[in-house]
């Protein structure tokens, strides 16, 4: 089967999933070649309804979220997008919203303005920016609440938050770590930091990393003075063969904060923790995952000839770790941040997620990640709690069965059982 064909997990709220099912291969290239489901996941029987196209149906995976309404079954599909033509601050705002029961319901459409922009104040645009647009859409979450709130978020500058009423209010992400001062909107922000909502919707959680990667660096081989034309020759063929390379470990440091739900003031965001990659320690318990993380790190420094690998010399920084997750657990201690990572040297190690309490300082796990269909070192899932919402006997590992949250994947869907998605 064509991978670009696969459904899609754009966006969950409770147990609500909204599903991208491309028609063709041009769905890579846009998304008016798709349609959009909205599947619900209910002991007494899961449905899944078609949404009809909207008027303007060129939406982006990152315009677009799905909200639930209640236990009455109505949801609701936002998407706001940035008007061709029109200032910075002003926006179109497209919404469904179901009919009783979560029965069909239609598209509206409007233009909306940001009533009292606040990030040039609080985080001007440096001249070393390369990108210098106001608000350029990363993800969306979800709050919910009385007024139905939905946050857009642009990672590098701040969130739309907009209501039923509508209104849009800015709220400029916390400022960058000082060694992001010069990558400050320049190049991928998913690299580095996300964004956002703890299950019982009362907490924005934002996480920024301050990543140096690990390098390989060629040493050239000790070479004796040759004696002759031949001999010198002869080295200059070897030389490429003799060399060998030296793993230089990189390093990250990590910091989270929190937004008490409702927003009110920028001021309010509150710093939770900041470590450093030196400082998190491998679980010393002897469980599948350590095994199997440590035997990684060891064929990663194994590959390093300068030096032996061995468990004590072992460090997180040997893994290029990047594109940060956020738990959406509850718990006011969680700080649980899911890391992607893969090897510095080709072929020691397919990318896999390693789960972090930056908080306690120690590794927790590595949710399995299907390498074969997710391509490239990016983010290819988000943090879910439908899995309260299936019976995922005999679907998932026992230990993520037993998880609030679960990674689902944005592109395979398998968390949830195929039959009940896509019959």
């Amino acid at each position: 089967m064509d991978s670009s064909l696969a459904p899609r997990v754009v966006s969950a709220d409770a147990d609500l999933v909204l599903l991208r099912v491309p028609l063709d291969p041009m769905a890579r290239m846009s998304p008016t070649h798709s349609d959009y489901f909205v599947y619900r996941a209910r002991p007494q029987g899961s449905t899944l309804h078609l949404l009809p196209r909207p008027e303007h149906d060129r939406i982006s995976d990152d315009e677009i979220a799905v909200l639930s309404c209640g236990d009455g079954g109505e949801h609701a599909v936002a998407a706001l997008q940035i008007r061709p033509l029109s200032d910075d601050f002003t926006f179109t705002l497209q919404l469904y919203r179901s009919g009783p029961g979560g029965e069909p319901g239609s598209w509206t459409s409007q233009p909306v303005s940001v009533e009292e922009p606040q990030r040039d104040r609080v985080c001007p645009i440096p001249d070393t920016a390369a990108r210098l647009m106001y608000h350029l859409m990363a993800k969306v979450i979800t709050i919910g609440g009385a007024k139905g709130t939905i946050g857009w978020v642009d990672l590098w500058r701040g969130i739309l938050l907009c209501d039923e009423t509508p209104k849009v209010r800015d709220m400029p992400l916390p400022l960058p770590g000082k060694a992001n001062w010069k990558l400050y909107l320049n190049g991928c922000p998913y690299y580095s930091r996300d964004v956002t909502v703890n299950q019982s919707k009362d907490t924005i959680k934002y996480v920024e990393m301050e990543i140096t990667p690990p390098t390989m660096v060629a040493v050239a081989a000790a070479a004796s003075d040759p004696e002759s034309y031949h001999e010198w020759l002869d080295g200059q063929k070897n030389k490429r063969r003799l060399q060998s390379y030296r793993l230089y470990p990189g390093r990250w440091k990590a910091t989270t904060w929190n937004m008490p739900i409702p927003v009110m003031s920028w001021e309010d965001w509150q710093h939770r923790c900041t470590v450093h990659s030196e400082d998190i320690e491998l679980p010393a318990d002897n469980t599948r995952d350590c095994d199997e993380l440590l035997h990684k790190l060891k064929m990663i420094s194994s590959a390093n000839k300068e030096e032996k690998a061995t468990q004590a010399t072992l460090s997180l920084g040997c893994l290029h770790m990047a594109h940060p997750t956020m738990s959406i657990a509850d718990d006011d201690d969680d700080d649980v941040v899911y890391l992607l990572s893969k090897g510095t040297i080709m072929g020691t190690m397919d990318m896999l997620a390693v789960a972090v309490d930056l908080r306690a300082g120690t590794l927790q796990g590595m949710p399995k990640l299907d390498t074969k269909r997710h391509l490239g070192f990016m983010r290819c899932y988000l943090a879910s709690s439908i899995s309260k919402h299936l019976d995922t006997t005999g679907i998932c590992g026992n230990r993520q069965a037993e998880d609030d949250a679960v990674l689902t994947s944005n592109k395979d869907i398998a968390a949830c059982p195929d039959e009940n998605i896509i019959g």
